[in-house]
């Protein structure tokens, strides 16, 4: 299967926060030819391990996270109409008239549009949306299993623009990453790489919705060093120049802050050198939001956490773009940096605040 088909499968396999069982079938599926084994925590977690020969090895995590923003059935209104509980961060000026699926239990799919609630089109409430999915009573959609807790997601789109440099879908916050682990585990085999660590390549479960997996995924691996693949937004076309960072086609994002986590330096430094060498471009980054870093970061006695992050424009709406190139870029600095890694620069990392 070739990236392009990687890619439209994963944006069109659903898996919002709580309900990621069918994103992560279709990674066990991806994983399989690629580890030695494939290991879950008990919310779903998914990771592929790829086992050191040495004895009593450190572990190496690079983790990405499967869940995507949307919405699960909250009320069926006598009308047929659906109230839907947000889950994530949705951006409210981008739902109106935006297209939705609706999943129920046995997975049959509606297709469906939001709502505006009043003459205003004001489209939120204080925690749902107003869903249309054709139903004509409450009686009809009961009949078609329609029950409250199904998943909602936007409507599965993958688009590349003209020139092919800037790709478009509406969960690439949940899902670009999630190709990057499927890439970085098929390039470990075919270029028969071993490591002098353990290495666990997967995604958590729930990050949208406080970074919930994280948190039973660092019991699970308790990793000496982690790597976050995840996404940030792109400030790229502001008014004000000063207001600008995180450009498309830039390369990948080192981001130094972020309000969860303070990412060792080392680490980051040592990314910097390989991208430098290797002609790959990269630009620094502050975030002002929470990642699953935080809580690998905080395991126990502490674990160095570097981000591999990409620009996302429009992050967090039915319609976010990602350039190609930052991809790539991703996609090999995160190779290079593993394909050298020793066990003696994981205790520097470890070591390096003392």
């Amino acid at each position: 299967m070739g990236q392009m088909d990687q890619l439209e499968k994963v944006v069109k396999t659903p898996g919002i926060s709580g309900r990621e069982k069918t994103i992560s079938k279709l990674l066990k599926e991806y994983y399989a030819p690629y580890c030695d084994e494939i290991i879950y925590d008990n919310l779903g977690s998914i990771y592929g391990v790829i086992k050191s020969e040495k004895e009593n090895p450190t572990t190496v995590l690079v983790t990405a996270h499967m869940d995507e923003l949307g919405f699960i059935v909250k009320k069926i209104e006598e009308t047929g109409l659906i109230r839907g509980l947000i889950m994530g961060k949705i951006e409210p000026n981008s739902l109106l008239g935006q297209e939705v699926h609706l999943y129920n239990r046995q997975g049959k799919a509606y297709p469906g549009v939001i709502l505006g609630r009043n003459k205003a089109n004001q489209v939120q409430g204080k925690e749902d949306v107003l869903l249309d999915f054709g139903f004509s009573s409450k009686e009809e959609a009961l009949s078609e299993e329609v029950s409250l807790g199904d998943m909602v997601t936007f409507a599965p789109k993958f688009t590349v623009s003209k020139n092919g440099k800037e790709w478009i879908a509406p969960n690439w916050n949940g899902r670009i990453s999630v190709s990057q682990t499927i890439d970085l585990l098929r390039q470990i085999y075919e270029n028969q790489l071993s490591f002098p660590f353990d290495l666990y390549v997967g995604c958590t479960v729930q990050e949208q919705v406080g970074a919930r997996g994280a948190q039973t995924a660092a019991n699970l691996v308790a990793p000496d060093l982690t790597i976050i693949l995840d996404t940030n937004r792109a400030w790229d076309y502001q008014e004000d120049a000063g207001d600008v960072q995180g450009e498309l086609s830039k390369g990948l994002l080192l981001t130094y802050y972020d309000p969860s986590v303070l990412p060792n330096r080392l680490p980051m430094e040592e990314l910097r050198k390989i991208c430098e060498e290797a002609a790959l471009p990269y630009q620094y980054y502050f975030s002002l939001e929470d990642s699953d870093g935080a809580w690998f970061n905080k395991l126990r006695t502490g674990c160095p956490v570097l981000f591999m992050n990409m620009p996302v424009r429009n992050m967090n709406t039915a319609a976010q773009v990602v350039s190609q190139e930052d991809y790539e870029t991703v996609s090999q600095a995160l190779y290079l940096f593993l394909k050298d890694l020793d066990e003696a620069a994981i205790v520097s990392f470890k070591e390096e605040n003392r």
